[in-house]
């Protein structure tokens, strides 16, 4: 029987592994955390829901500006031309009363914690009418102090921080959301990740096995030559090597699309600078955290939890606000100062300062109250009440989907570490009886068609434990993104001490 018709058709095959084998792109090799790192500088969406949360934190920390004082400063011309009745004659000697009047004024004034106001400054107002001394200026002045405390309505540092809180639960929740979104993304790249590491140990998986073929032909085609085999033999080695090889090249095109995945969140091309080379390998662990330590984590971490709890905070907020908005407005109203009265400016400024010989003061209540029921309040408080029992519903909602999605992954965590270590067992199995039939074939004792389709049997059972511990990483991270601990379990959670927006600016 002759040897050589077999030639070609083994060249052809040596061609094509050679060419399935060859890199396409250069590799450049990553860590899990450098790619994520890549990730978090490259895409975009999560940059602007940073900016969504520096923004909330800039609005909690300008609602602080309420307290700041203000200036006021008056500068002033006043004339009044009138005739006087019999009264004012009296008094004034004059039948018409004229007058210039220069005034100038300047006081801060502030609102206090309490919800009062408080307004220190003075008043000068050069006197300029035709009641003076010809030729004599007249100067008066007031120098002291106004207060309005409410006490009732607007009353004490929860009414008057109301908008403050309401802001700084506004940039918790906006923490809380960027939270999410930064763990939403980073998960699913770390998906993308190990969908690529998979796709690559399976494509070795698939050399080692086209590998292992042609060690079955070149070995068939020796006993071929040494008349211990036919050439059905080798056409049946043949066959197996291209099967082989088909596989090869869909695990090749595996690896491209997987690649191309992560590439995306990369932000690049699939073809602009080579593809990703995963450093880090898949990991078996075949136990699963606590259900109990899980649902607890859960409802320390979770995003959407915190974030509704901030919400349920918000509420009560403005229900207490509303509350307080029914109330009467009764306020008191005091001040104190000192008069001056001068033929200069300076005179009567320093008079008024410095002597306190002419004081003034007013104490007082001031009430005002509806004559009918205020509809707006009272309906204001209603929806306020009615937004309080929403968010709570809302966080009910929120604990249920927690429990139940926790109680699923930590289940499915262990079934599919139990389900990837018993393949291994079977991989373990597959390859001794692969082992021994290759040494029943050598003696003659065995089949090329028995060998491959052992060959075949171990080859899906390794794709099937590596596709088991591909779905158990992948449940890892669906439960640590449930928990609300993906950031911190991969080193990036956010320092929550310097993103309070509750402090003030």
């Amino acid at each position: 029987m002759k040897t050589g018709v077999n030639a070609p058709r083994i060249s052809a095959l040596v061609i094509l592994v050679a060419a399935f084998s060859l890199p396409l792109h250069a590799q450049e090799e990553l860590s899990l955390k450098a790619t994520l790192t890549r990730v978090l500088d490259a895409n975009l969406r999560l940059q602007a829901s940073e900016l969504d949360h520096r923004m909330a934190v800039e609005r909690s920390k300008a609602e602080w500006s309420i307290f700041e004082p203000v200036l006021l400063v008056t500068l002033a011309r006043e004339a009044n031309n009138r005739e006087n009745s019999t009264e004012r004659f009296l008094s004034q000697r004059v039948s018409v009363f004229d007058e210039h009047n220069t005034i100038y004024s300047a006081a801060v004034e502030g609102t206090l914690p309490s919800g009062g106001n408080l307004r220190l400054g003075s008043q000068a107002r050069g006197l300029d009418n035709n009641l003076q001394v010809t030729g004599r200026r007249e100067w008066e002045s007031f120098t002291g102090a106004t207060l309005t405390q409410p006490l009732l309505k607007s009353r004490g540092w929860k009414a008057v921080s109301s908008q403050i809180r309401i802001a700084a639960a506004d940039s918790e929740v906006a923490l809380q959301d960027y939270r999410s979104q930064l763990a939403l993304v980073l998960s699913e790249a770390e998906m993308a990740y190990w969908d690529l590491a998979a796709a690559v140990a399976f494509v070795d998986m698939s050399k080692g096995s086209v590998d292992t073929a042609e060690v079955i032909l070149k070995d068939t085609q020796a006993r071929l030559d040494a008349g211990k085999a036919t050439e059905l033999d080798v056409l049946q080695a043949e066959a197996g090597l291209a099967l082989r090889i088909s596989n090869q090249a869909d695990a090749d095109q595996s690896k491209l699309d997987a690649a191309s995945r992560l590439d995306a969140f990369l932000g690049r091309r699939a073809d602009s600078s080579g593809s990703v080379s995963p450093t880090d390998e898949l990991e078996l662990q075949e136990t699963a955290p606590a259900l109990y330590d899980a649902l607890a984590e859960s409802f320390r971490s979770h995003p959407a939890y915190l974030a509704q709890t901030k919400r349920i905070e918000q509420a009560g907020i403005r229900v207490a606000y509303a509350k307080n908005e029914r109330l009467p407005q009764l306020d008191l109203k005091a001040s104190y100062g000192l008069n001056g009265l001068a033929g200069t400016l300076k005179g009567t400024l320093d008079e008024s300062v410095l002597n306190n010989e002419f004081p003034s003061w007013y104490a007082g209540l001031e009430l005002r109250y509806p004559i009918f029921d205020s509809k707006r309040e009272r309906h204001q408080l209603n929806a306020a009440k009615m937004r309080e029992q929403q968010a709570l519903l809302e966080l009910s909602a929120i604990e249920i989907e927690l429990m139940n999605g926790i109680h699923v992954l930590v289940e499915k965590v262990s079934s599919l570490g139990g389900r990837a270590s018993a393949l291994d067992r079977v991989v373990d199995l597959h390859e001794r009886v692969l082992e021994n039939e290759r040494e029943y074939l050598s003696a003659g004792k065995s089949e090329i068609r028995k060998v491959l389709e052992v060959e075949e049997d171990l080859s899906e059972a390794r794709a099937e434990a590596l596709a088991a511990m591909l779905e158990q990483q992948r449940a890892r991270v669906a439960l640590l993104v449930q928990q609300g601990s993906y950031l911190r379990a991969r080193g990036f959670e956010i320092d929550l001490d310097d993103s309070q927006g509750s402090g003030e600016g």
